[in-house]
């Protein structure tokens, strides 16, 4: 087995399972951490822009929250769908796309929070023998994605900045655990995809094109809930909001320390998470994500005007409409739920 098969074995498997390691020093604490834990499945993914899950998950801020959680482990967006459709979790992490095609499908969720800006946490990385030197040059080439996630909007929205046509292109839909092997073995001549695989095509000597800010698609993260979840466990929202909470002053103010914790149990190099946390995306305190003005609101006035993320939604899934993944555009005034942010926010006032 070549050193580069053996590093991605490392990865898939380090985040295959749980780890317990050594917290950050000086670390937030949960103030008078509940006496009885609530339990609660929490679906997550291995992607860079779920940063303050992770740093929740290795400091037990969930615990400390008043949480028990299960975690349950996806590679993407997309498989979450079924697992709320039957309730085998009940929150979880997703990208801007497969959020909105989940709703559009009619699966029983409501986005309760929102995780970051993933501006330039997701892009195309191509083979330095691949030809390609702009979106343009994508023309004839086999070029890989994750059929309905974040950079599946995104592969396609470049498509159309350069004036090129689905058919142009020949996308094929890889997973994760499989692309970095077709990357290297030239397989594939590039792939549009989020951190942590953008990073580690990177580092197998590809050259980044593009990311999505490039070509006019906003991307984040959200937390999304079964609305029968979220209905029947009111305190449960709440504490799961503090264990957020109490993740993003460490991940902004002491990211180096962050990176180093969180690399190892992941399989990545330190370099390659505070790129990551630091350079290509940006974490919104809960309170912030309220402010009217931030690009993402989730501002109660806001959402009811259909604009800040409920604006933004609606026109990812007008361009999903363009190329069949979805069939009508779902109302996010109702889709987005703040009133759990809201009362957090205004209980630490």
């Amino acid at each position: 087995m070549g050193q580069r098969r053996r590093f991605l074995l490392r990865f898939l498997v380090a985040t295959a399972v749980v780890v317990a390691v050594m917290p950050v020093r000086g670390f937030p604490q949960a103030t008078k951490p509940p006496a009885s834990l609530m339990k609660v499945n929490l679906g997550w993914q291995p992607t860079m822009n779920g940063a303050r899950y992770f740093v929740a998950q290795a400091n037990r801020l969930f615990e400390q929250a008043g949480l028990d959680p299960a975690l349950i482990k996806f590679t993407a967006g997309p498989p979450f769908f079924s697992a709320f459709q039957s309730g085998s979790i009940d929150v979880g992490f997703m990208g801007f796309q497969p959020a909105v095609t989940a709703i559009a499908q009619g699966i029983p969720i409501k986005i309760i929070a929102l995780e970051n800006d993933a501006w330039g946490a997701e892009g195309l990385v191509v083979r330095q023998d691949s030809g390609i030197k702009a979106l343009a040059d994508m023309r004839g080439k086999t070029i890989a994605t994750k059929r309905g996630s974040s950079a599946d909007t995104a592969i396609r929205a470049g498509l159309r900045k350069a004036g090129l046509k689905d058919s142009d292109v020949n996308i094929v839909d890889v997973d994760v655990t499989a692309l970095v092997p077709a990357f290297i073995k030239g397989d594939i001549q590039g792939g549009w995809y989020w951190e942590p695989w953008m990073g580690l095509l990177k580092r197998q000597g590809g050259t980044v094109i593009a990311v999505d800010k490039d070509v006019d698609v906003p991307v984040g993260i959200v937390w999304v809930a079964r609305e029968s979840w979220i209905r029947e466990n009111p305190v449960a929202v709440q504490r799961l909001l503090h264990a957020i909470d109490l993740a993003t002053d460490p991940l902004r103010k002491n990211p180096k320390a962050v990176a180093a914790e969180i690399a190892k149990p992941l399989g990545l190099g330190e370099e390659h998470v505070l790129e990551a946390i630091t350079k290509e995306a940006y974490w919104p305190t809960l309170a912030e994500s309220l402010g009217k003005s931030h690009q993402f609101s989730i501002h109660p006035d806001v959402i009811a005007a259909n604009a800040g993320l409920a604006g933004v939604l609606s026109e990812n899934a007008k361009f999903q409409m363009t190329f069949g993944i979805v069939k009508s555009v779902p109302d996010f005034t109702k889709a987005i739920d703040p009133s759990h942010v809201v009362r957090y926010v205004g209980e630490r006032r």
